[in-house]
């Protein structure tokens, strides 16, 4: 599912809205004895972050669509550490990257969880499934995250401005999960200094 764009959130009763991350999109699959990592190009990134499918080895049979990102210590997301990571070929170099500069899956949302689809779920009924399965298999493990979202967007957006983040993400709290562009989902940059 991907978010359309807009000059503002939408502001009002039925909203979610949580903080863009600039990384890599991918779906987090877990199938029976098999992890992968696939990107929106349908890039396997598996082997690149051998950190990631260890947390996700732990989940039970999970489909989770997400934000791959290195975030560094204030939070922020760094966008070139992230790319640079897929490049990687050697296994050395990998194993070394996923020690000194680990990445982090920031999960908003959950497509399947063991034999149920959960795509025409509303989306806050998948994140409150998301949330109950992430906590319940991952315990302490901070490389999977559910993204927080807040019912009111003006502050986010201002937040994510003033941090120089790349924006805010408003989405539809009954929405289901639709493949392809949706108005839905609306991504709103920010810029230095503005406002809604």
């Amino acid at each position: 599912m991907l978010a359309s764009s807009a000059p503002g959130p939408s502001e009002g009763p039925g909203w979610l809205y949580e903080l863009n991350y600039d990384g890599i999109r991918v779906l987090a699959i877990r199938q029976g004895p098999r992890t992968r990592l696939v990107s929106r190009r349908g890039d396997d990134l598996s082997g690149c972050f051998p950190e990631i499918v260890a947390g996700l080895d732990k989940l039970p049979n999970i489909v989770l669509d997400g934000e791959l990102v290195i975030l560094d210590r204030g939070g922020k997301p760094q966008s070139d550490r992230v790319r640079r990571r897929v490049r990687l070929k050697n296994e050395i170099s990998i194993r070394n990257a996923a020690h000194w500069e680990p990445a982090a899956i920031l999960v908003f949302d959950i497509l399947r969880l063991e034999a149920r689809d959960l795509r025409r779920l509303p989306l806050l009924k998948r994140r409150e499934i998301a949330r109950t399965a992430l906590h319940r298999a991952m315990g302490s493990f901070k490389r999977i995250r559910l993204v927080q979202h807040l019912e009111t967007g003006a502050g986010l957006y201002q937040a994510a401005s003033g941090l120089g983040l790349e924006g805010v993400v408003a989405k539809r709290a009954d929405s289901p999960y639709r493949a392809g562009r949706s108005k839905d989902w609306v991504k709103v940059r920010a810029t230095k200094g503005s406002d809604l």
